[in-house]
């Protein structure tokens, strides 16, 4: 999947106390992403993340009142989102501090936009982000489906039914494989199968994955 197609599914707030460089941001960067959103301070930029589903968090570390530190420690606590931490320090204090609130990244000002761009699918390249054409993605890792501005959280079973399918893109995976990934204990049936997979279907598209009656399915990346 290429950087572009990564970064242009994203939702991100960006928060800066500094007038000048939030508005320079805005006006360079908006038209990567889904959305671009700005906030002008810590207590602003918590209110919004609060009413949004924002992908990532870009937060200036020293801002008044709530600084970054504080305000990506409460973001951790509301959904596990990674954020990007920007300071102007070095100290090693401040560095240890972001690693215990779980910043997935820092950047030292100044930096330039490709920079932060390429720090974004550094991360979202590792979260396992997985494109299934348009605006459908799988996270896979989180076990979620993204269209657009909604989001679907996978059964345990869909999830692996669609982890077992996405190992071979290229063959059909047989009846006997999924059941054994699927239904280790036994309970498989055919009309359990087809009422897992008519669901899978439902949260990312119709034309996902093929029935090979008698066989198995197959996943149709070309299709999606």
């Amino acid at each position: 999947m290429k950087c572009e197609e990564v970064v242009k599914s994203l939702k991100i707030l960006y928060v800066e106390d500094e007038d000048e460089i939030r508005e320079l941001m805005q006006d360079v960067l908006a038209e990567d992403f889904t959305l671009f959103e700005t906030a002008k301070d810590g207590q602003e930029g918590l209110a919004k993340f609060i009413d949004g589903h924002f992908d990532c968090v870009i937060t200036d570390i020293q801002m008044p009142g709530m600084d970054g530190l504080e305000l990506a420690a409460k973001i951790k606590k509301i959904k596990n989102v990674p954020v990007i931490l920007l300071t102007a320090y070095s100290e090693k204090e401040r560095l240890f501090k972001a690693i215990d609130v779980g910043v997935s990244k820092y950047l030292i000002k100044p930096f330039t936009p490709e920079k932060l761009l390429d720090v974004l699918c550094e991360i979202f390249k590792q979260e396992d982000l997985i494109h299934f054409g348009q605006d459908l993605f799988y996270h896979k890792s989180k076990g979620e489906i993204k269209r657009g501005e909604e989001m679907s959280k996978l059964t345990k079973k869909e999830k692996i039914l669609l982890d077992l399918l996405l190992e071979s893109p290229d063959r059909i995976v047989s009846l006997e494989e999924i059941q054994q990934a699927v239904w280790p204990g036994g309970d498989f049936s055919q009309n359990a199968l087809r009422t897992l997979v008519k669901r899978l279907r439902k949260k990312t598209d119709k034309d996902l994955i093929e029935n090979y009656s008698g066989l198995g399915y197959k996943i149709n990346l070309a299709k999606s």
